[in-house]
């Protein structure tokens, strides 16, 4: 019977051990750049499907400049989630939920140097309790042992009454967002904050090259300040279209122009963003992959695999080319 008891005792620890490893082993072996997915063509096509957009409303992507951590956001209730992926031993791992995140819903972008993370959130200034009706902007920087605790980016961001949502960050620390705050040219505009001296400024409207009545939302400016991408609710291709402007040599801006067809769709495009070796464009959109009828009836099972399938009306994350970038260029800046 004692030997039972000892046999009994040993074999458990490994059955526990064999059956962690099995669920590890339920995702995906990734392997080398971009998760190990396929690069894309000039057409726009969804980023890793199944695995990173599994039709449950992803959005944004980041790469770290030496490609071995992968951010992205997770949409839904109870509130969305910024999840990460790292490439350890040669193999992408699952996603987690990032140390700042988990609470409080937030839209976010890394910093150029992946060492910087600027997100929105509806998170109280105590970081505890209820979230609060507004929506100011955050910061956390890199540590030896992950990332930092969030800190309020200050009042000139964040005013009392108004919003500072989906900030977006420049090599030289230039913070991009878009607010409803007064001065603007409509009632949701792009504005920026220098960082000069290690403080941010009194935040300017980037003008009506980029701003109309129209809310604008969503920015993305290049690490060198070179263009900016951003989404406008507008009466083009969709409900929400993305635009881009190119900067002068004056440092003015060129007119917005939609990004055409060969990225808008009748759906609506936000989130945009530009992989750290500028190879690639990346943006969420809620397009459908399915038509709106069945030539015949489909079944119960079938309509919940699309349901868990991206491509199904919900929001996924797409990428391509970003030479389409280049080709949008005013000849008199090429």
């Amino acid at each position: 019977m004692k030997k039972k008891i000892i046999f009994i005792g040993l074999i458990l620890p490994a059955l526990l051990i064999l059956n962690n490893c099995s669920k590890q082993d339920d995702f995906p072996v990734l392997k080398g750049p971009y998760l190990g997915q396929e690069p894309p063509g000039n057409t726009p096509e969804i980023f890793a499907p199944g695995i990173v957009s599994k039709g449950y409303n992803e959005c944004m992507a980041f790469f770290t400049p030496d490609g071995k951590e992968f951010y992205f956001m997770l949409w839904g209730a109870p509130h969305g989630l910024i999840l990460f992926m790292k490439e350890e031993s040669n193999r992408w791992t699952k996603p987690q939920v990032a140390s700042f995140s988990g609470k409080y819903h937030g839209k976010f972008s890394l910093s150029p140097d992946g060492n910087k993370i600027v997100f929105s959130s509806n998170r109280p200034l105590d970081g505890r309790g209820e979230p609060i009706e507004s929506y100011y902007s955050w910061i956390v920087e890199r540590n030896v042992t992950g990332w930092s605790e969030a800190k309020n980016l200050g009042t000139l961001i964040n005013l009392e009454k108004s919003f500072a949502a989906y900030p977006t960050i420049s090599k030289n620390g230039n913070l991009y967002f878009f607010s409803d705050r007064e001065g603007g040219v409509g009632n949701c505009d792009i504005w920026v904050s220098k960082f000069v001296n290690g403080h941010y400024t009194e935040p300017e409207n980037l003008g009506k090259s980029i701003n109309t009545k129209l809310p604008e939302v969503d920015p993305f400016i290049a690490p060198d300040e070179s263009y900016i991408i951003f989404c406008r609710r507008d009466d083009g291709f969709g409900r929400f279209d993305l635009f881009i402007s190119f900067r002068e040599a004056d440092g003015s801006w060129t007119k917005a122009k939609n990004m055409t067809d060969k990225i808008n769709s009748i759906a609506g495009e936000i989130c945009p963003s530009v992989s750290p070796d500028e190879k690639y464009f990346f943006f969420s959109s809620n397009r459908t992959v399915h038509k709106n009828y069945s030539k015949t009836p489909i079944t119960y099972e079938e309509k919940i695999k699309i349901l868990n399938s991206p491509g199904n009306g919900s929001i996924d994350i797409y990428w391509v080319d970003a030479k389409i970038i280049e080709n949008l260029k005013p000849k008199q800046l090429k």
